[in-house]
């Protein structure tokens, strides 16, 4: 692997780890964030540089691998800033092998180059891959909410439940990153009808309908939430459902196709 490939790879993985024994060891403190923090701007930095070659002069290359790979520096570029303003660091965990994962099949299975997407429908693109980012990262919220519901039920009070915000802060957090995905999801939809010109000819009919029901479901989800006090489990297995239907509806498809 070519080292601007294993740099991100190799960051991010160590932070994943890094992240992991703080959560678990009672002996390890703060004072390793600055290390983390490093590690994600080396990861954070290179993995957009590479993806910095999808520009071409006559539009954007996104194949199936490259898109996920996107998604993927979008999803940890998004947590390590937000990070700094909000407890959420406890979402690396997930995010960031899964993004170093993502690294190295993307190197391995980088795809045959085809038709680049034109630069005119730029802004529904990013609308989308900044739905799937927010979206994404509410399901690993989702994930986390669920264990961490699960320890206090069971009154296991362990190193990793004592060390994550209130139980409180991380359902406001994660109906705010729904909220927020949800409304940039809208925006996807309502982008994409200006460029469709026909749903069988550019076989997008499976990939609409399909974002459409994830749609329905997060928007249900966050209108359960606001006036029907949905919470706790209910809540994190919708959004984990919804975005299985999201992802199924753009890289499902695109593979299928």
């Amino acid at each position: 692997m070519p080292l601007l490939h294993a740099l991100p790879f190799i960051a991010y993985l160590l932070s994943g780890l890094l992240l992991t024994r703080y959560f678990v060891l009672d002996s390890v403190t703060n004072q390793h964030r600055t290390i983390i923090n490093l590690m994600l701007l080396i990861a954070c930095s290179s993995h957009g540089y590479i993806l910095f070659d999808l520009w071409q002069h006559d539009g954007i290359f996104f194949g199936l691998t490259v898109s996920i790979s996107f998604v993927a520096w979008v999803v940890a570029t998004l947590l390590f800033l937000t990070s700094f303003s909000k407890p959420i660091h406890s979402l690396g965990i997930l995010v960031y092998p899964l993004s170093a994962i993502v690294v190295f099949i993307a190197f391995l299975l980088p795809g045959k180059p085809g038709e680049p997407i034109d630069v005119s429908i730029a802004a529904h693109v990013f609308l989308s891959i900044g739905a799937y980012a927010l979206l994404a990262i509410a399901v690993a919220q989702s994930i986390l909410v669920s264990i961490q519901e699960r320890f206090l039920h069971e009154h296991n009070f362990n190193t990793f439940v004592d060390k994550l915000p209130a139980f409180q802060t991380m359902e406001a957090f994660l109906y705010q990153t729904l909220k927020m995905g949800s409304l940039l999801l809208t925006f996807s939809l309502l982008s994409g009808y200006f460029y469709i010109d026909d749903f069988f000819t550019q076989k997008l009919m499976p990939k609409t309908i399909l974002s459409i029901i994830a749609w329905i479901g997060f928007v249900v989800i966050v209108l359960g939430h606001k006036y029907f006090g949905w919470r706790g489990k209910i809540m994190s297995q919708s959004t984990q459902i919804a975005f299985a239907v999201l992802f199924l509806s753009y890289f499902g498809t695109k593979f299928f196709f």
